[in-house]
């Protein structure tokens, strides 16, 4: 009997929680913020990507040429190469190595 009344609060505490989330996303939808990751593909890369596609180039390279594509965060073992490729920071800017 009391398993069966811990399930119970369990479950109504469950839909508080799903409720309160659901009106969270409704009102944030209202002021236009819909969540979730921004979109990668803008329609300036399928106008760039859509016919280069069609004449048979692989995906991953259309992908590695593509002009909308985001720049990565160097991380610290790679702070030794400039964002500019080929050429290396100066030895006062080097983080050293841990």
């Amino acid at each position: 009997m009391l398993f069966a009344v811990c399930v119970v609060v369990a479950q109504l505490d469950r839909d508080y929680i799903r409720d309160k989330i659901l009106e969270g996303q409704r009102a944030a939808a209202s002021r236009s913020n819909h969540g979730g990751r921004p979109q990668v593909i803008d329609d300036d890369t399928l106008v760039f990507a859509r016919p280069v596609r069609d004449t048979g180039v692989p995906i991953s390279e259309i992908a590695k040429n593509s002009p909308s594509r985001p720049a990565s965060t160097p991380r610290s073992a790679s702070t030794r190469i400039s964002p500019i490729r080929g050429t290396t920071l100066p030895s006062a800017v080097r983080t050293p190595p841990r």
